[in-house]
């Protein structure tokens, strides 16, 4: 499994990342409004797995990547999940999806392909929708916003293989 990427985290937007235990809890300088975020030392481009063993002590329990954005435990409404598209920026917001429990940890998996994106929380699957993500790069990040903190155990890119098209695969099945 690819490198844990906690200890090389980069703070951002008044980012305070205080290590506990094997872990880190990540918190904003200010508590009313900025969106603080601990940012990967690596741009990602499709298709990959940005992975993230972590809880929130509250709200907010947010992910980054491109002009994307998962939102957990949203603070205007905690079962709620919403989604900005990394391609779009457009918002969905998916009623009974959004929550974790405070208590535990939870692993969450952002598989960002070349034409789709998938959300799995703890096996769950919570999104799978159609998109055109090839050709964007950059940086993930994860963080609290309005005053909460999370703390986050793994914070991983694993590379997920492309599809290939229905026609190369018959293609390479007459070459061998």
């Amino acid at each position: 499994m690819p490198d844990n990427l906690i200890d090389r985290l980069i703070p951002h937007q008044g980012c305070v990342i205080t290590r506990r235990d094997g872990a880190i809890d990540v918190a904003g300088s200010a508590k009313n409004w900025v969106m603080s975020a601990a940012v990967a030392p690596l741009a990602c481009r499709a298709p990959f797995v940005f992975r993230v063993v972590g809880k929130t002590d509250s709200t907010n329990l947010r992910m980054h990547w491109h002009r994307g954005e998962l939102i957990f435990n949203w603070e205007m409404s905690v079962r709620e999940l919403v989604i900005h598209d990394p391609a779009t920026g457009e918002q969905r917001n998916l009623p009974d999806q959004g929550f974790l429990s405070t208590a535990d940890w939870h692993e969450i998996l952002w598989e960002i392909k070349l034409d789709r994106m998938r959300v799995v929380v703890d096996n769950e699957v919570r999104y799978d929708g159609a998109g055109n993500y090839a050709g964007f790069e950059s940086a993930p990040s994860v963080g609290p916003c309005f005053g909460s903190t999370i703390s986050v155990r793994e914070f991983r890119i694993l590379p997920l293989a492309a599809k290939r098209s229905a026609h190369r695969r018959r293609a390479t099945v007459r070459k061998r």
